[in-house]
């Protein structure tokens, strides 16, 4: 069963520093990864579309726009496909792609779709276009310095036993036609991964998840796909060495983000499923910098805590915000603050509290430089004195 966290108020945030809540979420809703939850829209609105619940059960195809200057979110056209594990991506001319995901239960199968569809602000409603050569969901969507969008890799169920199988994938998706190509596929199958454009227009695929048959064991083996050549090429792997060990570090559910000099910010994440916590069984607060003009990985301060589902967002100052997440090991209770990075001095600043414990949520920067976090989960499983998950409707807005 599920429950749902409210915050105590919802009013419009105001301009002091720190988070404030706004208005809640019409409804609870769970992302399960980054590119799921929450865009900002051309006209400064945000749109959230789609997601699940905390078990993975349901999907769903509510819609909601939030307004930034009433603080409210609204209503608008559903999905025609409910959808969770998809990706969300705005477009050039302001329309937006939902491509993939899962559809119905996990026991249902195959419960991984190909279809897409567009969002028309203007109209506030979807229309279907042309559909994936594969299906798959927590997959990657990146739009490219043409106007296309690329998608990579994830997680499709394949025939004919319909089991959860990582593909190599990728595929382009042309705005102008509605129809999408096949594209050069990655050189390693990967789900749950972070995708950065980087100043060159690259696209550099970051570690991730590979199915063991029994589990999921993360992966540090990374790579870029250039859109004029069309290929992929490995690019170097990340491995901080974990504290205390000289091992390196995969990651599945990692965060990244580009920084204002070109470089890579990834942080948190975890080493892989329960049945592979000899790897480790806690959530990661190392944090990796790659260097675009040595083309290498290098540890950088960590964070103040391990972060397992957290969101990363660059700031307009050029900080970076990580925000929330959980102890991957207890797997129970989301954190109920962020911290800060400094490029410059590359320390990360004290934590700021958030309206409510979050994992698994929604985090979008606004056209005025503040960021929305709603939706999510605070409490799963054993964390609840009930032994129902606590779900959050709340939003919040932070100030820097």
């Amino acid at each position: 069963m599920v429950g749902t966290m409210t915050a105590q108020t919802a009013l419009p945030a105001t301009a002091t520093t720190g988070w404030a809540p706004t208005g809640d979420l019409p409804w609870p809703r769970v992302w399960d990864h980054q590119y799921e939850g929450p865009v900002l829209l051309q006209d400064g609105r945000v749109l959230a579309a789609g997601g699940g619940d905390s078990r993975g059960a349901q999907t769903f195809a509510d819609a909601a726009l939030h307004d930034p200057v009433t603080g409210q979110w609204t209503i608008t056209g559903s999905l025609i496909t409910s959808r969770r594990g998809h990706t969300l991506t705005v477009l050039n001319d302001g329309r937006v792609l939902a491509a993939g995901g899962a559809h119905g239960h996990p026991s249902s199968r195959p419960w991984a779709q190909a279809s897409a569809e567009i969002y028309d602000p203007a109209t506030g409603t979807w229309t279907a276009t042309g559909s994936l050569h594969q299906s798959r969901l927590v997959h990657s969507a990146t739009l490219l310095p043409d106007g296309r969008v690329l998608v990579a890799g994830g997680s499709t169920d394949q025939p004919p036993h319909f089991a959860d199988v990582e593909t190599t994938t990728a595929e382009i998706y042309d705005p102008a036609t509605g129809t999408w190509a096949q594209a050069a596929p990655m050189i390693h199958a990967r789900a749950s991964f972070p995708a950065v454009r980087t100043p060159d227009g690259h696209v550099m695929a970051i570690g991730g998840s590979i199915d063991t048959g029994s589990d999921v064991a993360g992966i540090t083996f990374c790579e870029t796909y250039d859109p004029t050549a069309g290929t992929w090429t490995p690019a170097d792997p990340i491995g901080t060495p974990a504290q205390g060990s000289n091992s390196g570090l995969a990651r599945v559910h990692a965060q990244a983000v580009t920084l204002d000099d070109g470089s890579i910010l990834l942080t948190g994440g975890h080493q892989g499923g329960p049945l592979l916590w000899t790897f480790s069984p806690f959530s990661l607060s190392e944090a990796e910098r790659f260097d675009p003009a040595t083309k290498r990985w290098a540890p950088v301060t960590p964070m103040g805590i391990g972060r397992d589902q957290h969101r990363l967002i660059t700031l307009d100052s050029g900080k970076v915000i990580a925000i929330g997440g959980l102890e991957y090991g207890g797997y129970d209770t989301g954190y109920q603050h962020a911290e800060v990075y400094d490029p410059t001095t590359g320390q990360w600043g004290p934590r700021t509290g958030l309206s409510a414990p979050r994992v698994r949520f929604g985090a979008v920067k606004l056209a005025d430089g503040r960021v929305l976090i709603a939706g999510g989960a605070a409490q799963l499983g054993g964390a609840s004195p009930t032994g129902n998950d606590v779900l959050v409707t709340s939003t919040d807005v932070f100030t820097p």
